[in-house]
């Protein structure tokens, strides 16, 4: 009989506060007479922490590294918040596998350069482990950086009876979410199942079909156990899963100091790179104005709209750093360019009329960090007339016409302008807000007249 130890971490977010913890556990001894894997299931790094945004993940990836993991999967932060040549080069320096099954690089037509669909592992007693990764597969956003994801259930029903020829168990690195793993455990044949993307804790595992699934939470709140007995003819006798708070794992002297060098590590980093030497200081309900303006420049459109919130910080005077702005907009919201109708477009605008006085501290909850409150939607381009009308660039909206509006991907994710979500949009993923707005500061102080004095 051996014990064989899956330990796991998922949708960590670059918190590197429980990581001296985690480390220790996932190094921590294994069973008797066993063997220890370890996994991460995606969203590890998240460019609101200064050293994954000037490291562009690598410095976790560094991390990483000293816990010794077997292999890990991506999570949608890998995968979406990186051009696609910087994804390329994430792992360059992973002492670790890279396991996705439902990607393809759009450029080759094949498999990601960096990653295997699966990897077999054997423990000290023979026992072949199958393990396969997998990610949310987002078609459309994915597509625009050029990456080809897969359904989950065409990879499993490609890959699964081959390695269940090859291997005594089969375990799915799942960066899915809950509801997704449920129905696969229902319909496969399945060892365990890890979890992550849902931020769901599973405090004692969960069995569906013959199927364990596990998961650990979010930002490190918690890391995850899944212990397998098999016999000598490496034959699962019995499976436990367990998720462990990590506030409750014992802290030793100089774990505080570690987590504070690290991100100081980040802060320098970032700080010594300037990104416009805009010398004016820029108050939030200033960058709320300043950034129609940026948007309307970007698209080269009259119109834009972008609300307050998303501004948490006055920019200082004198130029500015990476840094300044990450504090200031630490989220990943990006530019986006929407077609609507006319009908469409005034239904948005009387949507946020009848919203205004609740969406001003309305806290904002859900795809990551995007401000803490919406704020007040400010638009340019867009007036009342005299009759009460809305026009656009100073003539009357049609409802059967089409209008382009320069504005951001914040406002197809919330939930409160449903009409958003069906309009045809382009999202420029390669662009972070805090990027347009520096870029734009930049430009406007390069394009200030200098005046000679007399």
């Amino acid at each position: 009989m051996e014990t064989i130890s899956l330990r796991h971490t998922n949708d960590m977010h670059s918190h590197f506060g429980p990581w001296p913890k985690i480390k220790r556990f996932l190094l921590k001894d294994g069973p008797k007479n066993g063997t220890v894997f370890r996994f991460d299931i995606g969203d590890a790094i998240d460019r609101l922490h200064p050293l994954t945004d000037s490291t562009l993940g690598k410095g976790n990836v560094a991390i990483m590294n000293e816990a010794k993991y077997t292999a890990v999967t991506i999570g949608n932060n890998e995968g979406l918040v990186m051009p696609h040549a910087d994804l390329n080069h994430l792992y360059d320096e992973a002492d670790f596998d890279v396991l996705l099954a439902n990607m393809v690089d759009a450029e080759t037509s094949g498999q990601p350069a960096w990653a295997d669909p699966y990897k077999i592992y054997e423990t000290a007693a023979g026992t072949k482990v199958a393990v396969l990764g997998m990610t949310a597969p987002y078609q459309q956003t994915y597509q625009t950086l050029g990456w080809l994801p897969e359904e989950p259930e065409e990879v499993l029903d490609r890959l699964l009876p081959e390695l269940r020829a090859k291997a005594d168990l089969v375990v799915l690195l799942s960066h899915l979410g809950l509801p997704t793993d449920r129905d696969l455990a229902k319909k496969y044949d399945l060892d365990v199942i890890i979890g992550a993307h849902t931020h769901h804790v599973l405090p004692e595992g969960e069995e569906d079909n013959g199927t364990w699934l596990a998961a650990a939470g979010r930002y490190g709140d918690h890391v995850g156990e899944v212990l397998i007995d098999v016999d000598e003819k490496h034959q699962v006798q019995s499976v436990s899963a367990k998720a462990y708070r990590t506030d409750e794992l014992p802290e030793e002297t100089f774990d505080e100091e570690t987590v504070a060098a690290i991100d100081q590590a980040g802060i320098e980093s970032e700080m010594k790179e300037m990104v416009t030497t805009y010398e004016p200081a820029v108050t939030t309900e200033q960058q709320a104005k300043d950034c129609l303006e940026a948007l309307a420049d970007f698209y080269h459109l009259p119109v834009a709209i972008c609300s307050t919130g998303l501004f948490l910080k006055d920019l200082p005077a004198g130029p500015k750093s990476k840094y300044v702005f990450l504090e200031d907009m630490p989220h990943t919201i990006q530019p986006m360019l929407v077609e609507l109708t006319g009908k469409q477009l005034i239904a948005w605008l009387e949507e946020y009329e009848e919203k205004a006085a609740e969406l001003l501290t309305q806290r904002i909850k859900g795809s990551g960090f995007r401000g803490q409150v919406f704020g007040r939607l400010l638009a340019k381009g867009i007036e009342k007339n005299e009759n009460n009308k809305y026009t656009y660039n100073g003539k009357l909206i049609e409802e059967g016409e089409s209008y382009s509006v320069a504005t951001l991907d914040h406002y197809r994710w919330l939930d409160f302008f449903k009409m958003l979500d069906e309009a045809p949009a382009e999202i420029r993923l390669d662009v972070f807000l805090r990027e347009m707005m520096a870029d734009y500061y930049q430009k406007i102080e390069e394009e200030a007249v200098v005046i000679p004095a007399n």
